[in-house]
């Protein structure tokens, strides 16, 4: 595999050492090179692309509730436009066809669809959803928090709301999100962040429980049912265990996880076509707080947000990450978007 670039989201001011979005290269070896500064902006924590290439999209987790658009054709990015997106937005997904940008607030547990241009600007106002319920945790369960999203194959739009418990789907419908189901996870787990199985199963990561719930579409995305639980880690994890991010590898035989406090990233075997795990093992992530990874076929990246460091993995035949080379220093990542 040859070089690479790759945009990185940080935490700013109070909340972190880092100044913006920064931008990296990856090495025809594997190596990262030390990311640089690419523009300057308030605790731009999560990023997204749009498929065109030319627009990098950035929650401004921490500061003002905003999400902006830059114009990244050109030698350093350029902001275009900005839109509010609640109390602290934490997590953005572009719809597969480029239509709406899709951003999660936990602040306010909101889910917002922005309409996109095809050259990737704003396009109009965002159809808004917003959240209901509670959980048992009462520090952080008081009320709903949106924390992800993800696509399934049919357009529905599944999102993961770690304070009441639930995953919602909705539909992007005449400007409108339409909810369209509501499914139950066990009660205090906290979904966090959930992926889609190419065989069409949902996995979702929970941060409170550390477990993988695995849910099958019933009659469709709006109808889905638990399957199947199965720990995010391969040993149990001592002290605190807050998991943080689910990445299918390239072909969907594999599965990975993130964990903070235990700072473990753990390789899943999916079993029965996606309706099952097996925890294969826990590999040191490379520093402290595994947030975000990113697994680009045969390579692995993982933004340790409390460490100060992203760590590169090779993923070996056997689906387990192994380290290639000494992590890099990075101030408070948190995700890694390919360029």
């Amino acid at each position: 595999m040859g070089e690479r670039e790759f945009w990185v989201g940080t935490y700013t001011g109070d909340a972190g050492e880092g100044a913006g979005v920064y931008r990296m290269r990856r090495r025809a070896d594997g190596v990262l090179e030390e990311p640089r500064l690419a523009v300057e902006a308030a605790s731009p924590s999560y990023l997204a692309r749009h498929p065109g290439g030319n627009v990098l999209y950035a929650v401004r987790e921490l500061a003002d509730g905003a999400v902006s658009a830059y114009d990244v054709s050109g030698a350093r990015p350029r902001e275009i436009g900005r839109v509010p997106a609640g109390a602290s937005p934490c997590h953005l997904s572009v719809a597969p066809g480029g239509g709406h940008l899709v951003v999660c607030d936990y602040g306010s547990g909101t889910v917002r669809a922005v309409p996109l241009a095809a050259d990737g600007g704003f396009a109009g106002s965002p159809a808004v959803a917003r959240g209901h319920g509670s959980g048992p945790v009462a520090d952080r369960q008081e009320g709903p928090h949106a924390h992800a999203a993800a696509h399934a194959p049919d357009g529905t739009v599944l999102t993961a709301d770690l304070g009441a418990d639930l995953v919602r789907s909705f539909r992007i419908e005449d400007g409108a999100l339409r909810l369209t189901g509501e499914t139950p996870l066990p009660a205090g787990c906290g979904p966090r962040h959930l992926a889609v199985h190419p065989g069409g199963h949902v996995h979702v990561v929970t941060e409170l429980a550390a477990t993988v719930v695995v849910l099958r579409p019933r009659d469709g995305y709006a109808d889905l049912e638990v399957v199947a639980e199965s720990p995010a880690t391969a040993e149990p994890a001592a002290g605190t265990a807050l998991c943080a991010a689910i990445r299918f590898g390239e072909d969907g035989r594999f599965l990975y996880t993130s964990t903070r406090g235990a700072d473990v990233v753990t390789a899943h075997r999916v079993l029965d076509g996606g309706a099952a795990l097996e925890p294969v093992a826990d590999v040191p992530s490379g520093g402290h707080w595994p947030r975000d990874l990113h697994v680009d076929g045969a390579w692995m990246h993982v933004a340790n947000e409390r460490g100060g460091t992203i760590a590169t993995f090779r993923i070996g035949a056997d689906g387990v990450p192994e380290p290639a080379g000494a992590p890099v220093r990075a101030p408070s990542p948190v995700c890694v978007v390919p360029a």
